[in-house]
């Protein structure tokens, strides 16, 4: 019968095997069986549209087993976000997803982060000259832009004034859509005038007061867009206020229940968008891809509520799918989900 001291001694040799096994990746050097921690840093916290982002981020982490972080400012500040960032390397995660809200301001930032160890990514915005390893993409600039235009132009009749009410004036996603939209109006709408582009950040009540003026400083306006998901519900708050519904016809880019009551009294007809949840669940899939070092592939499985997605390895892109239009017809299917 083995003595009480051999056993404890062959226990402890044990429990110390384990450890060492557990510290090399097992016996036969495969995964480590750390938990992943994952954190997605928005432009700003607090509106509908990161919100369900962060949903999807969350089922994505219950779905692949790894810890999700959401934090970051109150307010679209790249001072702030960059504070965020700088906080999350310090807590030691494994990666760091973030929608720039100055693509040339979060660069060094990045870098710290990549320096640390840190897999980095952007998601729904780029900073293309970073770091960054992917960019989790929601469709490509030209066919948000070209959705966009085409939406207005149906509505305008092809001819008359219009304008842009956007939101952070350095957001990389925003101006190239801005660039697709006149490059579309001027050589497929040649009777279309773009008068004037604004820019209230992201705050509602900053941005409904600028269409508000783009309205009546322009007395001739027949168009406007609401080039984000905190300015499109603004450009129809001005519609509605001012009593131009039918006079002046807005379209732009906003979560469904948002926008469903502007679509609903015609002042906003259309609202070009993707799926934000999908794209939160993207985010936290292409994180893990890159801390497992899982190469992407031109056609890739991500499972959950996102399907197959396409990989472009020249601009290190992932792209969720086309944009979706929403308007009278659709519009009850999507409100309260997004």
């Amino acid at each position: 019968m083995m003595g009480t001291k051999h056993r404890l001694t062959r226990a402890l040799a044990g429990v110390g095997l384990a450890a060492l096994l557990a510290a090399c990746g097992g016996a036969g050097g495969g995964a480590s069986s750390h938990r992943y921690t994952i954190a997605f840093v928005p432009k700003l916290i607090g509106i509908p549209y990161f919100t369900a982002m962060q949903k999807g981020g969350q089922e994505a982490a219950k779905d692949l087993g790894v810890d999700f972080i959401y934090q970051g400012p109150t307010t679209a500040d790249s001072a702030k976000q960059i504070e965020t960032i700088d906080a999350l390397i310090s807590r030691h995660v494994d990666a760091i997803a973030v929608a720039p809200d100055d693509p040339s301001a979060v660069g060094p930032i990045l870098e710290k982060a990549k320096n640390a160890g840190i897999a980095v990514l952007t998601s729904d915005t780029d900073a293309p000259n970073t770091v960054r390893e992917v960019w989790v993409n929601q469709a490509t600039d030209t066919a948000i832009g070209n959705a966009i235009t085409d939406s207005l132009a149906k509505l305008m009749g092809q001819s008359g004034e219009w304008a842009i009410d956007s939101c952070g004036p350095t957001a990389q996603n925003l101006n190239s859509w801005i660039a697709v939209e006149k490059q579309r109006a001027a050589t497929q709408y040649p009777g279309m005038k773009l008068v004037d582009v604004k820019y209230g950040g992201e705050d509602q009540a900053a941005n409904t007061a600028i269409s508000k003026d783009l309205i009546t400083a322009n007395p001739s306006l027949k168009g406007l867009v609401g080039e984000c998901t905190t300015s499109a519900p603004a450009v129809g708050e001005a519609i509605t206020q001012l009593g131009k519904i039918g006079q002046v016809f807005g379209v732009g880019l906003g979560t469904p229940t948002t926008m469903a009551p502007y679509i609903k009294n015609g002042s906003v007809p259309y609202v070009v968008l993707w799926n934000p949840v999908n794209l939160g669940y993207l985010t936290v899939w292409a994180a893990k891809q890159l801390l497992d070092k899982k190469p992407f592939q031109a056609q890739n499985q991500v499972g959950g509520p996102v399907g197959t997605v396409k990989y472009l390895p020249a601009q290190k892109m992932l792209l969720l799918g086309p944009p979706l239009v929403f308007d009278k017809s659709n519009i009850d299917q999507y409100v309260g989900k997004f």
